[in-house]
């Protein structure tokens, strides 16, 4: 127990801790840009500004204000100036800008920042060139550049105009989050004049560089700012793998109008499967990349490569071979070269935790050389790194950690004599909220199953000092994925449930991430098996090591995958008195035609697509086996979700009552798959009291 004077944690606490991110140190590692978000339940927004903070300890300051979202925050190349990304209201825009993200820049001094685009359909992922001139970003364009309202009929009358119809002849036609896809994405750049008189701005300043029935993302500009890295997927069978490339554009003269044709541009790599995040080397001669080899796998590891940049048929160094761990790697967690070095630095998820860690770049190593390449972590321990940036120099690196207890803040951790690295905390933005605020202490323990190693682990309830509790209920939590990890970082689920006066035990089966890539592999071909054993096994050996916990008031949960081996757990076992099974997976078979990204993911994780083998997607799906459920069932879904479609839950709730069992099927509208992470406020909030409203009968009844 985190010992403070204060109450237990609720729902309500997610309105009051400030959630930090995307930090960003500045050209002369100085300061450090970062986002703070809070979740505001009186509007119903997740509202976040820019903040800055000096890297010798100075106090954080914020940047930019307002009542939605400020974020990618970008340094120019001299440090004087600040891009970032924007959800703010201009009165000056009309149409479907009006309500879509833009570009802005405001001077490091201060004062109001300057809008230089007005993109009908957002944008997103700024960068500064080189010579900080221009900036190039993804922007969402029609297809073919046609308008987003053509074709559709103006009629008179009290009720708005019929849709047109809508013709599809692909397969990835839908995104969760988004919806249709009528749109790609486009690299474009604006020019950046040198003082705010000459700032460009309005739409007419943007140049587009890709074209195309193509999407185009994470550009990179090479050092001499000539040309640009970005990830696209060309290939003919682009609609049915998930291959993606790494390619190079040629820039030419920046001050070029909107009507230039499209840039000369060539493919790095070789279409071997997913690859993103282009990183060029600080001579420009070689990019670093994140990816594997396999165009259609589920459960494989992204690993770190590096090879020359347009050398044809080069095989790439896997820079992260030797650690068998999964490498993280987005705008928020940006992998760097370690300038003065031939080392690259990236995040790797490990055992729970999610380090920094830096490995040779193998370019001047024999063979030889590279495969006995050496590890070495620069920000390790029992804590998750959610957002990390290298300084030039090489010298400095800022992040942003959290642990089980303590929400996410920002350090700094700087390189000393005798290559040591020295780290110190530069903000504590919550400390106040932790010290009024309970919080319980998970302890960490392992098992052994089928030569696997299964880390788990128990935060037991929360309770007032001195208290003995008496036999406490229990939640078992199943993370989705299944190729993701639970761990060492700071989650509110688990605290709100804890604070609601139960055991929380929660694990790591196989499938997870954060061990080696044959480990997260064993749960392929095999869903609702070797997985649930898993978690049966994790739960007898805490209640073993934990008699005060109550094995008569056992309940079950999860979301995504973990919705569906809750779904897949109450079939097998009646040992559970409630359970809850959120945006879960139930049917193999409807999954495979109504999820975007069902028709390649069941084939990645049966071995074989349902649509040719309606036996196994059957016999892997807790639909299939409805009836033999026993347990009451809480169901949890959003109408948007296009991940697990809501039929999903649909048909499981129908089924279940039709077999005369008990279900409550709970349907949050204007919601997508993201709900309990990134939802509104109040939906969230309204959330968690469904879950504890239906757990408290079952495991917390009158007298208990």
């Amino acid at each position: 127990m985190v010992s403070t004077s204060g109450g237990f944690f609720t729902p309500e606490d997610i309105t009051r801790i400030q959630w930090i991110g995307e930090p960003l140190v500045s050209p002369d590692g100085s300061m450090v840009v970062f986002t703070v978000t809070h979740v505001n339940e009186v509007r119903d927004e997740n509202i976040s500004a820019i903040w800055m903070v000096g890297t010798n300890g100075s106090d954080p300051r914020q940047f930019t204000s307002g009542f939605r979202r400020d974020h990618s925050p970008r340094w120019s190349p001299d440090g004087s100036r600040i891009a970032f990304v924007s959800e703010r209201h201009c009165p000056d825009l009309t149409g479907p800008a009006a309500d879509k993200t833009q570009l802005y820049v405001m001077d490091m001094a201060g004062g109001e920042p300057v809008r230089l685009t007005s993109c009908p359909g957002g944008v997103s992922s700024p960068e500064w060139s080189p010579d900080g001139g221009a900036i190039a970003f993804v922007a969402r364009v029609d297809r073919d550049g046609a308008p987003g309202d053509v074709g559709k009929p103006v009629v008179s009358g009290d009720r708005p105009p019929s849709h047109p119809a809508r013709v599809i002849e692909t397969l990835r036609y839908r995104r969760n989050g988004e919806g249709f896809i009528d749109s790609r994405r486009q690299i474009c750049m604006v020019g950046v004049g040198s003082d705010r008189q000459n700032l460009n701005t309005g739409q007419s300043a943007v140049i587009q560089l890709t074209h195309g029935d193509f999407d185009h993302t994470d550009p990179a500009w090479t050092p001499d700012g000539k040309q640009l890295l970005f990830v696209c997927a060309r290939h003919a069978a682009r609609d049915v793998d998930n291959c993606s490339d790494i390619w190079v554009m040629d820039v030419g003269d920046l001050t070029e109008t909107s009507s230039t044709p499209e840039r000369p541009f060539s493919k790095v790599t070789s279409t071997t499967g997913p690859l993103a995040m282009p990183v060029p080397s600080p001579d420009g001669t070689h990019v670093m990349y994140f990816g594997h080899a396999h165009p259609v796998d589920t459960g494989r590891q992204t690993r770190a490569w590096v090879q020359p940049i347009g050398a044809e048929q080069k095989v790439p160094h896997n820079a992260s071979g030797h650690i068998d761990r999964n490498v993280v790697a987005s705008s928020q967690m940006r992998p760097a070269w370690l300038a003065g070095t031939e080392r690259v630095v990236f995040a790797a998820e490990d055992d729970g935790a999610t380090v920094i860690t830096s490995a040779p770049a193998g370019i001047n190593e024999s063979s030889t050389q590279r495969t006995a390449g050496n590890r070495q972590d620069i920000v390790s321990g029992t804590r998750d790194v959610s957002g990390f940036h290298v300084a030039s120099d090489g010298t400095r690196i800022v992040f942003v950690a959290s642990d089980a207890t303590t929400p996410p803040e920002l350090f700094v951790t700087e390189l000393g004599d005798g290559g040591n690295w020295h780290e110190r905390q530069l903000t504590n933005l919550n400390a106040h909220w932790c010290r009024r605020t309970k919080r319980v202490e998970p302890i960490r323990h392992m098992i052994t199953r089928d030569g696997h190693g299964v880390v788990y682990w128990v935060m037991l309830p929360a309770s007032d000092e001195g208290e003995t509790p008496s036999m406490v209920p229990a939640l078992v939590n199943i993370h989705g994925g299944p190729h993701a990890q639970y761990g060492e970082r700071f989650f509110d689920e688990f605290l709100v449930y804890a604070g609601a006066g139960y055991a929380v035990i929660y694990a790591n089966p196989r499938g997870s991430m954060g061990s080696t890539e044959a480990f997260s592999r064993a749960v392929i071909g095999d869903w609702g098996g070797g997985d649930a054993a898993d978690i049966l096994a994790v739960v007898d050996d805490a209640l073993s090591r934990y008699p005060l916990i109550d094995p008569s008031r056992l309940g079950i949960m999860g979301g995504s995958y973990g919705g569906y081996l809750t779904s897949s757990i109450v079939t097998q076992t009646d040992r559970f008195v409630a359970a809850c099974s959120e945006r879960a997976l139930n049917s193999f078979a409807s999954f495979s035609g109504t999820s975007d990204i069902g028709f390649w993911f069941s084939i990645g994780e049966l071995g074989t697509s349902p649509f040719d083998d309606a036996d196994t997607a059957a016999r892997h799906s807790p639909l299939t086996y409805a009836s033999r459920i026993t347990t009451p069932m809480l169901i949890i879904h959003s109408e948007q979700d296009l991940r697990c479609p809501i039929e999903q839950a649909e048909q499981l709730h129908v089924a279940l009552l039709l077999a005369g069992k008990v279900s409550r099927f709970v349907r949050f509208a204007n919601a997508d798959h993201e709900l309990s992470r990134t939802g509104r406020p109040r939906q969230r909030l309204e959330r968690f009291r469904h879950i504890l409203d239906w757990f408290e009968p079952y495991l917390r009844p009158k007298g208990r």
